[in-house]
């Protein structure tokens, strides 16, 4: 399905992984634990990106990412497969594997991630001289999760500095040493989770962390999530607190987040209002919760989800609920 009213996007996403997800009835630490399913396929936040904003509907959503040895063929291999467009600096290093252990019985997850390594000066000046040529194409760009292990900040801030001298909105989906990257100002949006957003700002609350980074560097919105708990967003004197609806049953919750920045970002420059385009990214990211493949939902599931999900506003200045139409029920 292909809707018009979406824009072109570039997913930056310079740390991809092959994903190797097994399935076990008991997950026991320390005993031979034999698995009774597997599901393997191309992964990472920026191909997650991009695979959920193929199944919201727009195809339009190119990737640009690093990808080494034989793993990173094979990944690349997969993503036209799929029929995701990228573009992929080659760096000698070989792509990590992520493997995944879901226990049936407790409903956890358990994550073993192979080492990744520093992209060297000549790969990211390759990075950036494509990202300058390109940059134009788009409507959007959205920076999505960390960069490989021992790579500096600077590859990231770089192509924030793009971005914002084409005057693009940009989405943050990462976390780890971003303050470089939301100096840069522009139009920004940083969406991460509770225990990241407590970390960027040093703060012992998730909406007290908000407040400090939307002041601090002139965010346009911050959104936050936390699993099933509840979700929030913050804009324009503004804190939209999210209550999702409960699922029977999940699948894997892998791949939730980049799911709901996919969807998020999608609608946001459709010009759908920045809370209710975050309403649709909470309800694409719990349907996603039904698959075993990151970025991949059923979009018929998801609107069932979004018209269970509680919307709450208040002014996050003096921090008093409003009612009336500032509620979603």
């Amino acid at each position: 399905m292909t809707e018009s009213r979406f824009k072109p996007i570039l997913a930056l996403g310079p740390n991809p992984a092959w994903q190797q997800t097994l399935f076990f009835k008991v997950l026991r630490p320390g005993a031979v634990n034999r698995a009774y399913d597997m599901h393997s396929f191309a992964s990472g936040k920026g191909i997650n990106f991009c695979r959920a904003a193929r199944n919201w509907g727009n195809p339009r959503t190119e990737l640009l990412q690093f990808a080494g040895g034989d793993t990173g063929r094979r990944l690349c291999r997969c993503l036209d497969e799929e029929g995701v467009i990228h573009r992929t600096v080659k760096v000698k290093p070989p792509t990590r594997t992520c493997y995944t252990c879901l226990d049936l019985e407790c409903q956890s997850m358990t994550e073993l991630i192979e080492p990744s390594f520093p992209i060297s000066a000549a790969a990211a000046q390759q990075f950036h001289k494509w990202l300058r040529q390109n940059v134009d194409r788009f409507d959007g760009v959205a920076l999505c999760g960390t960069l490989p292990t021992g790579s500096a900040i600077e590859i990231y801030r770089r192509a924030a500095e793009i971005v914002r001298d084409a005057q693009l909105p940009l989405l943050v989906d990462s976390w780890q040493n971003i303050a470089p990257v939301l100096e840069v100002g522009g139009e920004l949006i940083l969406k991460v989770n509770t225990a990241e957003i407590k970390t960027v700002a040093v703060a012992e609350n998730a909406v007290g962390a908000m407040r400090i980074l939307l002041n601090r560097y002139g965010l346009k919105a911050v959104a936050v999530t936390d699993g099933p708990g509840k979700a929030y967003l913050m804009r324009d004197g503004k804190l939209f607190t999210y209550e999702l609806a409960v699922l029977d049953k999940i699948v894997s919750s892998l791949g939730c987040g980049d799911t709901n920045a996919s969807v998020f970002f999608n609608e946001y420059l459709a010009g759908t209002a920045t809370e209710e385009a975050f309403l649709l990214g909470l309800a694409a990211a719990s349907a996603n919760c039904l698959s075993a493949t990151c970025g991949d939902f059923n979009r018929k599931t998801a609107m069932e989800l979004y018209a269970k999900i509680k919307m709450n506003v208040s002014n996050w200045n003096k921090q008093e609920r409003k009612n009336g139409t500032g509620n979603r029920q």
